[in-house]
């Protein structure tokens, strides 16, 4: 594997695959995106659709009575940072479309492991049951229904998170893999015949069993305009390749994504 390192242009090769890395964020609003989302990403394969039999956080995971010793919780440790109404003061709002595009397609206890963490220069103090607690609190305000259990640090582990449009819907910034063909548009490198984006938590080059399955990913009807691919990366114009980086919705025009890697898949892009 051939690999443009991010920052230095430095490369290393060992056979035939190409991996070119983006080398910095010059938008500050991307910066702090890639900041906010590196607490719930970890190195891991894409997030496929799910499986419909997983439980999720709308299947009433906690209960009305539990919601309300995490909101005593909540308003003395939490809403100083968090704000109030979890809309976000000094640190990431915890409410509505920021919650789904930061958690969405991930399990409720990487929200608790995150939780865990706070609050700042006191990690661990609220033990584990009032951290879950402030979980199932968190959940009422986003509206998701509560049931008669209680939700448990165990059960957190099975419970997957995703909002209104369903399981397989990708948020608008939420870090993504799509599979394509290479080509440029005057200045602008497109990902053309692209897949749909699917979650990832790996900004870097599929490697072993998760480069396998990409490989095998069907291409699609898609477009993605890649932004901010820094060197540009005209060895690999016309390839089969996986791009990985911050999705951007677009009303107007193809999709964007904010580029983290491009790799290389397969020199000639066909079905």
């Amino acid at each position: 594997m051939t690999t443009i390192s991010a920052g230095n242009g430095s490369r290393r090769g060992t056979g035939d695959r190409t991996v070119h890395s983006a080398s910095s964020r010059p938008s500050t609003g991307f910066a702090a995106i890639v900041c906010a989302g590196a607490l719930a990403l970890a190195a891991a394969p894409p997030l496929a659709a799910q499986e419909t039999e997983d439980p999720s956080v709308w299947d009433g995971v906690y209960s009305a009575e539990q919601a309300m010793r995490g909101k005593k919780l909540y308003e003395a440790t939490c809403s100083r940072c968090h704000g109030e109404d979890l809309s976000g003061a000094n640190a990431r709002p915890l409410a509505g479309e920021s919650f789904i595009r930061d958690w969405g397609g991930l399990k409720l206890d990487g929200v608790l492991t995150r939780a865990k963490t706070m609050p700042p220069g006191a990690a661990g103090a609220l033990g584990e049951a009032g951290y879950v607690d402030i979980i199932a609190y968190v959940l009422e305000v986003n509206e998701f229904p509560h049931g008669e259990a209680e939700l448990t640090a165990t059960r957190a582990g099975d419970v997957l998170v995703y909002g209104v449009d369903g399981p397989d819907a990708v948020p608008n910034f939420a870090m993504v893999q799509v599979v394509g063909c290479l080509s440029r548009d005057d200045r602008t490198w497109m990902v053309t015949d692209g897949s749909e984006p699917i979650r990832t938590r790996d900004p870097d080059a599929s490697t072993g069993d998760v480069l396998t399955l990409t490989q095998a990913m069907a291409l699609g009807a898609n477009t993605f305009e890649l932004m901010y691919v820094f060197p540009d990366p005209d060895p690999y114009e016309g390839h089969r390749v996986e791009a990985k980086g911050f999705l951007i919705r677009r009303e107007d025009s193809a999709d964007a994504i904010n580029v983290t890697t491009v790799a290389s898949l397969d020199a000639a892009c066909r079905p």
